[in-house]
């Protein structure tokens, strides 16, 4: 083969293969900078979801909206819980496993610039904690947001959705489906049992009350963390 065959050749070859060979690239770096954010993360005595509850599905709404009416969180901002918290939940999976149940994941750690921008759209005590009065529980790693499927990743039926602020949301709500209600009494049982409080006004939101260890004060900036 000439010279210039061969350059053509090999030319196509590139052309063909560099999607995978970028696409690889931009796997591995997320990889790597999710790595980054974990080691920065243990110091606050943070772990990801990810590994310390594989059990449990993570769907973080605030990656996709929020009260803002933008996102809060960067597309890539991982799950993160407090360690003694994660264990907890760990027992809590293993429980609703047997009933045929996974947690989904709907918030976890929250950036304190991220809790700020959802008190500037919302301002309303019964549902955002002002930043006035302190953080959120939720910047500490120690509050979770979360909800029930079934253990192949399904929906089920649930009292409301995520962040809708309506007497639906309340933690004591039942409504007029039987199923519902015993769905929300199983996972909070469940939650009780490792020592989570629930708020009046989520039934979603669920507090860790003792987390060993202490909490940290921790912001997206510590943690390397660009933030929309």
């Amino acid at each position: 083969m000439s010279p210039v065959p061969r350059l053509v050749a090999a030319l196509f070859v590139l052309l063909l293969s560099y999607p995978l060979v970028s696409g690889g690239q931009v796997s591995w770096l997320k990889r790597e900078r999710n790595a980054a954010v974990a080691r920065k993360a243990k110091r606050y005595l943070l772990v990801p979801m990810e590994t310390a509850v594989p059990e449990a599905r993570i769907d973080m709404r605030y990656k996709v909206t929020s009260a803002a009416g933008k996102p809060l969180y960067p597309a890539d901002l991982p799950c993160l819980v407090h360690r003694s918290t994660a264990a907890k939940l760990r027992l809590v999976a293993k429980e609703l496993a047997e009933h045929g149940y996974a947690l989904k994941i709907w918030d976890a750690w929250r950036p304190p610039e991220a809790h700020q921008a959802l008190w500037d759209a919302v301002r309303d005590e019964r549902f955002v904690v002002p930043p006035s009065k302190g953080l959120s529980w939720h910047c500490y790693g120690v509050s979770i947001d979360l909800t029930l499927v079934r253990l192949d990743g399904n929906e089920v039926a649930m009292p409301s959705r995520f962040d809708e602020f309506s007497p639906r949301a309340a933690s004591k709500y039942r409504g007029g489906d039987p199923e519902v209600a015993r769905r929300l009494e199983l996972l909070q049982n469940a939650m009780r049992r490792q020592g989570f409080r629930t708020i009046e006004s989520e039934w979603w939101h669920f507090d860790d009350m003792k987390p060993q260890g202490g909490v940290r004060n921790v912001t997206a900036a510590d943690l390397g963390i660009r933030m929309p």
